[in-house]
């Protein structure tokens, strides 16, 4: 089951192999150690503490402007200072942040007052292209756990809360509107127990074929409960979620249900709902949804009503 991480911290990814250098290395020392370390970069320390950095362009921008005599100059003339640092325990996300802020593409980690590892652009990659992997290996689980509604097709009440959640993510991070519809065939008990089981599940497949025929293929809908479905809005705002679902209750309120050459009269309740950062989670929407239902099922039925 896929759930939402926590932020990653930065010591999950650092390398806690520091090429250091004292600011009085020369700047020939200071190659020779990228050159048998393998790495583009030296952090100058003073105590173990990073006072500064060198990385290979500034070695090769300075020999550009004064030449090879740059390779006797101290660390200390020519390393970039002060030197920006963050903690272990801070996450990935706000490295990345500082990092785009600042303009800087390595990053040197300081625990107690001491340098404790070093963070890239590359490692950060590393770690994404990882998470990413992770992630279609859960949905490629998840696929196989999870199978749509054999009646109407519409995703299981558990599939259905997954991808909630999801949308509810992306608002979160990049805004915009998201609404959820809940709809309640009303009276359904009474369909059941007047026309037989075998009408409750022509009533239900029927009015999940109105529903789909309906809404737009962004939309995600579900089958909640036994008579009970739910439609996610990812770019509809509370408005156009309400006009959807009187557009819906509309059409089976006007729609004449025949089973066995009776009529079924079958109307719709419904409730709608919007996320706002008050939601915190997929959970939080569905509760607030819920209590407009409960106020239209509550309000007479057959109608829409909106919080």
């Amino acid at each position: 089951m896929l759930k939402p991480k926590k932020d990653t911290q930065i010591q999950t990814i650092m390398s806690r192999t520091v090429v250091t250098a004292q600011k009085e290395a020369s700047i020939t020392d200071i190659c020779r150690l990228m050159e048998t370390s393998h790495v583009g970069s030296v952090v100058i320390v003073k105590d173990r503490y990073p006072i500064g950095m060198l990385t290979e362009r500034d070695v090769v921008n300075s020999i550009a402007k004064s030449g090879h005599a740059a390779l006797n100059s101290q660390a200390q003339h020519m390393m970039r200072s002060p030197v920006f640092t963050m903690q272990p325990r801070q996450s990935i996300k706000k490295a990345v942040e500082f990092m785009i802020s600042k303009r800087i593409r390595r990053l040197p980690i300081v625990e107690n007052h001491r340098l404790a590892g070093i963070i890239t652009y590359g490692d950060i990659l590393r770690a994404v292209q990882k998470e990413v992997a992770d992630m279609e290996l859960q949905t490629e689980q998840l696929k196989k756990e999870v199978q749509k509604d054999g009646l109407t097709k519409f995703y299981t009440q558990k599939y259905f809360k997954i991808l909630l959640e999801k949308e509810v993510e992306r608002a979160k991070r990049f805004g915009g509107f998201l609404s959820l519809i809940m709809i309640d065939i009303d009276h359904f008990k009474k369909i059941n127990d007047t026309f037989g089981h075998d009408a409750g599940d022509y009533i239900l497949h029927k009015v999940s074929l109105l529903i789909n025929h309906n809404t737009r293929k962004i939309n995600i809908i579900g089958r909640y409960g036994g008579d009970e479905f739910a439609v996610i809005a990812p770019i509809s705002d509370i408005r156009g979620a309400q006009r959807l679902g009187e557009r819906l209750r509309q059409f089976v309120n006007q729609t004449k249900f025949m089973y066995n050459g009776k009529q079924i009269k079958t109307t719709l309740s419904v409730g709608v709902a919007a996320w706002d950062k008050s939601i915190a989670t997929g959970r939080d929407l569905i509760i607030k949804t819920d209590k407009a239902l409960y106020k239209a099922k509550h309000g007479g039925r057959d109608r829409v009503s909106v919080i």
